[in-house]
């Protein structure tokens, strides 16, 4: 679709107090303001759908925008105006032979994004019509109207985005839930926010809010994410390929980004069964600061207490935003977010008298795990002519603490600076650069009672040691539109990982047999390419390859629970897919990926903590490694979000494999396994395989702001539990789900 910008300007007449003098004389007609370098408008990058922004311009006598707000429009395409707009210049406005200042109005229109190129408004016919007075300039009735095509979606990933973000039947309004419905994503149990990612485990899933790491994205009871539904405007997933700006994780990437300040005073509120949020936002100081607080508080102990009276569930977080305009491209921002999740019990004996009678004693409840994380980051964002820089500062805190009784128990605790850079630049009509670096520091504590709770069981200080990390890294990549229909996208990153003993860390143990280093460092270098090819109007074709490493992690993510060993090496995925995109009738939009990913040195404690017998555990095996691969097909049909009917089909057909170390097959079912050092290795199915998933949901807007949804899920069963045993002692296979 071809961009066009139409200009159309009714200017008002201005007439002096003393409009016709004695002499009879009519002062000079005015000539509207004419645009130069104006109306250009970069597509939101974490926007879709379409939109109009009204916004009316005060335009000096130099022609020069001394002032820009917004009539009427929605975020994040109102910011986008108004950022714009204070860069555009205009030919003044002229009475006679003398230039004056001019107020007029532009209506911008913004279409899903083909292509980025703006092309100029005419110049108004100087003959147009004139009405109306205003002692400071013009004052326009009508309106200019501004075409915007902006930059495409990034390849290789799903969004969800502007008003679709609220209305996903299943997800309780929480954008960050959908992930579950996407394909490539393997749920370990219903109902529950982990999550398979094209065959790697949870924890090797990165999660980002504003472009700050953060260690989970759910709270534990029912999984609400732990931001307020209402600051969130827009989600990226993907499952494999993505840019070079994201690393240090080897399976997918979920990043959430925040909706940009409002210009006028709003708020929400919110009342579950379970919990309760607010938001509220309001601008002062003339638009130039913004103040946003958001947060919610859970009442699950009450509800939990109905049917466990000895267990209590708690939750609850907060986000809070200021942003302080410097000047129109100068911004400063201080957001901070953090996160509370507990689950406490209390314990029950029972007790004999000497006559024989018996008597309960209750104890007091105590925490039997508990965890936090906090983030405060500090961001310059400043807007140059063809792109953005981005300079942040970002302090964290996380922890969790495990707990058996009041007194025994094991706390983990990772404060953590970091600083990054990062922008992009548009260097012509063809390329576009964009870059970044940043350093992480990070200290691990473990804190134990005299008595402490194992973590796991094992010596949990050779796994989680105190210690203090460094992560540095570097990327770039060059977005080149090699013709109208090609897109490619070579980019580079590469990262050094260092890992070195706290000093009160006991050493003679662990480095003597070899399980720890005083120090190590590791280097990984990860290419990525994606290219996008546009056979035609209704056809895409879409390739990403990419390489990432990550150091050890756990299973799930744990906040401030990572596995310290970083002289075992790195896990590197290799990823790769081809897909095709497909535009359908009634606006839906079908594609089909296919995918192989493979994972070296990867730590899976499903495939590597089970033994012959299948139950027991050791500390060590968190960190061994086995080798994996996942591949299949993933299907998705989808119409926009915030259409009146809409309708979302996804289906993954997969298979998840993990090397054997000595196991071989017993009988057609792989639950029973024995250690056989002396036969070759074999690949089987992991434990979280699952061959089909299936997701379907539909919405209907009712009008009156009410909606109506459902949603279908469909998976088999895990290799490892293909059959059950029945009361007769028969064995019958287990149906899908």
């Amino acid at each position: 679709m071809k961009l066009f910008i139409a200009l159309f300007f009714t200017a008002s007449l201005l007439l002096a107090r003393a409009a016709l003098a004695d002499d009879g004389v009519v002062p000079p007609p005015l000539v509207a303001p004419a645009a130069k370098q104006a109306g250009t408008v970069g597509y939101p990058e974490r926007a879709s759908g379409e939109a109009v922004v009204v916004v009316e311009l005060r335009i000096s006598d130099a022609g020069f925008v001394r002032d820009a707000h917004v009539i009427s429009g929605d975020e994040p395409f109102a910011s986008a105006t108004l950022t714009a707009a204070y860069g555009w210049t205009f030919t003044p406005a002229r009475r006679g032979d003398t230039e004056v200042a001019a107020r007029i109005r532009m209506r911008v229109e913004f279409h899903p994004p083909v292509v980025e190129n703006v092309v100029a408004p005419p110049a108004p016919d100087a003959g147009a019509p004139l009405v109306g007075v205003g002692d400071s300039g013009v004052k326009s009735t009508g309106v200019e109207d501004v075409v915007v095509h902006g930059q495409r979606v990034e390849v290789g990933v799903t969004r969800i985005g502007g008003g679709e973000v609220r209305q996903i039947p299943g997800a309780f309004g929480d954008a960050f839930r959908a992930i579950e419905a996407l394909p490539g994503v393997t749920p370990i149990v219903s109902g529950l926010p982990f999550f398979f990612v094209r065959g790697a485990p949870p924890g090797n899933t990165g999660y980002f809010l504003d472009g700050v790491r953060v260690p989970l994205l759910y709270h534990l009871a029912l999984g609400p994410s732990v931001v307020h539904p209402g600051l969130i405007d827009s989600v990226d997933f993907y499952p494999g390929g993505y840019p070079a700006r994201y690393g240090r994780y080897a399976g997918g990437i979920l990043d959430g980004q925040t909706l940009s300040p409002a210009r006028k005073v709003h708020g929400e509120a919110n009342v579950r069964i379970f919990d309760t949020g607010a938001l509220i936002e309001a601008p002062l100081l003339d638009g130039k600061l913004t103040v946003l607080a958001a947060g919610r508080y859970s009442y699950t102990a009450a509800i939990v207490q109905l049917v466990a009276k000895d267990t209590k569930v708690a939750y609850w977080d907060y986000q809070t935003r200021l942003q302080y305009k410097l000047t129109p491209h100068d911004r400063v921002t201080l957001f901070w977010f953090g996160s509370y999740d507990e689950i406490d019990q209390r314990p029950r004996s029972r007790q004999l008298a000497q006559d024989g009678s018996a008597s309960e004693r209750v104890g007091e409840f105590f925490p039997v795990f508990k965890t936090e994380f906090h983030r405060m980051d500090l961001r310059y964002d400043h807007d140059t002519r063809g792109g953005r820089v981005r300079l942040a500062l970002t302090l964290g805190i996380e922890g969790s603490l495990a707990g058996e009784n009041a007194t025994q128990f094991s706390q983990v605790y990772d404060k953590t600076l970091g600083l990054r850079v990062e922008g992009e630049e548009r260097l012509s009509d063809t390329w576009k650069l964009r870059y970044g670096t940043d350093v992480i520091l990070s200290h691990y504590s473990l804190d134990e009672s005299d008595t402490a709770v194992s973590i796991q069981s094992g010596s949990a200080s050779s796994l989680y040691p105190d210690r203090n990390d460094v992560m540095i890294g570097a990327y770039g990549d060059a977005v080149l539109k090699a013709s109208k229909r090609v897109e490619v996208i070579p980019g580079l990153r590469f990262d050094v990982f260092t890992s070195r003993l706290g000093a009160n860390q006991p050493r003679s143990s662990l480095l003597s047999n070899g399980s720890l280093l005083d120090a190590s460092a590791e280097v990984g270098v990860d290419p990525r390419l994606a290219t996008r090819v546009s056979a035609n109007g209704w056809l895409t074709w879409i390739t990403t390859f990419g390489v990432s490493h990550q150091p050890p992690s756990l299973f799930v993510p744990v906040p401030g629970l990572d596995i310290g060993r970083l002289n075992t090496g790195l896990q590197t995925s290799l990823q790769a897919s081809q897909g095709f995109e497909v535009k359908l009738p009634l606006d839906f939009t079908g594609t089909a990926t296919g995918f192989l990913h493979d994972y070296l040195g990867l730590t899976d404690a499903t495939a590597t903590c089970i033994n012959a017998d299948n139950q027991s555990v050791s500390s060590n095996c968190l960190d061994e490694r086995v080798r994996g691969r996942a591949f299949g097909l993933e299907l998705l049909i989808k119409r926009d979000l915030t259409k009146r009917f809409t309708g979302w089909l996804s289906y993954t057909l997969s298979r998840s494999t993990r090397e054997t170390h000595g196991y071989i097959k017993v009988g057609r079912s792989f639950g029973a396994l024995s250690p056989t050092a002396s036969l070759p290795t074999l690949d089987i199915p992991s434990e979280f395989d699952r061959t089909h998933v299936f997701n379907i949901m539909g919405s209907f807007d009712l009008g009156l702001n009410w909606r109506v949804g459902a949603r279908f899920m469909f998976y088999t069963g895990r290799p490892y539990t293909q059959q059950i045993t029945t009361p007769g002692g028969s064995t019958v296979p287990l149906p899908p789900f």
